[in-house]
């Protein structure tokens, strides 16, 4: 018997899809239900993708993803870690393969029978929602739709792109950019604002030089990297300078303190010290707040150091940097949003947790890398046929 994969298998109810994952375990009672149901989640659609096309696509950039693979299995078995770790540890690196093999397979489908703009106006739709908020956070901030201001301020910014992507009219562009604005604001969430700041800064560079080769965005996305990174110093600086600015509101926005992230941070590099050639896997980035209460770093940069040690960061830097190579391979269209959106995923890793953590911030930007890559690859075969 021929058994028929569903219609509604495709790239956008992926994307839709994972947002109901999310809201779903915004619930504190289904919090634990977090990493069955994200691992359920993409397992069931590259099994259905890969069903519905019967194809598995290469691409020079997945030899970075299975060299961290295999690193992950050799630092697994030198640690001999709890087999949850080690599942989780290689599933999390394993989610950016099936991520690839996702965008690559319904690249063609999503760009040439444009359902890129059926999400972008569904996306738009949504977006207004994640001002509702269901619980209460504190005087100044609002959690929003999935009840933490973070989660909700980060996944707008992050999906911010994708509506873009597929809107033409210059005043839904403006609404969408606006209604994520007021996103950040209500949220107060100091790392979304920056990240939607600088994405959008890249954006518009993109738009206005379209031609924009490897050099210059690595360039772009260096630059974006390095200001996130020194954000805080920055910051007092400019208060500093400013007589008053910080003093005269009560907004968080313009609170320019560490929150204590800077103690964090500090712990987490004289514990890498301690094994810094292979890292000391995936749990070796959480500290005990007593009670049974973890905490991370909130530094993607600094725990995929921990986790990966220097061989394992050079692998995935060789990833990111694959990623920017593609980019710049991309039409006009596809290369201002996936830029948008990989300045958006590193401005957030100096503040949160974004490499291979159970959330969708740097899948969304993979995708957008894969399906522009493929979008493009699709156009030349064209050319090249119709030459």
């Amino acid at each position: 018997m021929n058994i028929k994969s569903p219609n509604f298998i495709s790239l956008n109810s992926f994307v839709l899809t994972s947002i109901l994952v999310i809201f779903i375990v915004s619930f504190s009672a289904l919090a634990p239900l977090r990493a069955p149901l994200i691992v359920i989640h993409f397992a069931l659609f590259y099994f259905l993708v890969m069903y519905k096309h019967q194809i598995v696509i290469m691409n020079k950039s997945l030899i970075a993803i299975f060299s961290l693979v295999f690193f992950v299995v050799i630092q697994s078995i030198i640690f001999q870690g709890s087999m949850l770790i080690i599942v989780q540890s290689i599933a999390l690196v394993l989610f950016l393969f099936f991520t690839s093999q996702i965008a690559l397979a319904e690249g063609k489908s999503f760009y040439h029978k444009e359902q890129y703009k059926t999400l972008s106006k569904i996306l738009l739709i949504l977006l207004p929602f994640f001002l509702v908020s269901f619980t209460r956070w504190s005087d100044f901030r609002q959690p929003g739709l999935f009840m933490n201001p973070n989660i909700t301020s980060h996944l707008a910014v992050m999906l911010l792109p994708f509506i873009l992507l597929g809107l033409d009219r210059k005043k839904y562009k403006f609404l969408a950019v606006m209604l994520v604005a007021v996103i950040t604001v209500i949220t107060a969430s100091r790392s979304a604002t920056l990240a939607f700041i600088l994405s959008l800064l890249s954006y518009i560079f993109v738009t206005k030089f379209p031609r924009s080769n490897f050099f210059t965005l690595f360039l772009l996305l260096a630059t974006v990297l390095g200001i996130s990174i020194y954000s805080v110093e920055i910051a007092d600086w400019v208060a500093g300078h400013v007589s008053g600015l910080a003093s005269s509101s009560d907004s968080r926005l313009l609170d320019t303190g560490y929150n204590g992230r800077d103690v964090l941070m500090q712990l987490a590099l004289e514990r890498f010290q301690s094994q810094p050639i292979i890292g000391l896997g995936f749990d070796g980035v959480k500290f005990d707040r007593g009670g049974g209460r973890e905490l991370g770093t909130h530094n993607g940069l600094i725990e995929t150091l921990i986790k990966f040690g220097i061989i394992g960061t050079v692998i995935f830097a060789l990833f990111c940097l694959s990623l920017i190579w593609m980019t710049s391979k991309h039409n006009p269209r596809f290369k201002a949003v996936t830029v948008m959106s990989l300045a958006a995923i590193f401005s957030l890793s100096t503040n949160s947790s974004t490499f291979f953590v159970l959330n969708y911030l740097f899948i969304y930007s993979v995708i957008l890398v894969y399906l522009g890559y493929r979008a493009q690859d699709e156009n030349e075969k064209e050319l090249s046929v119709e030459h």
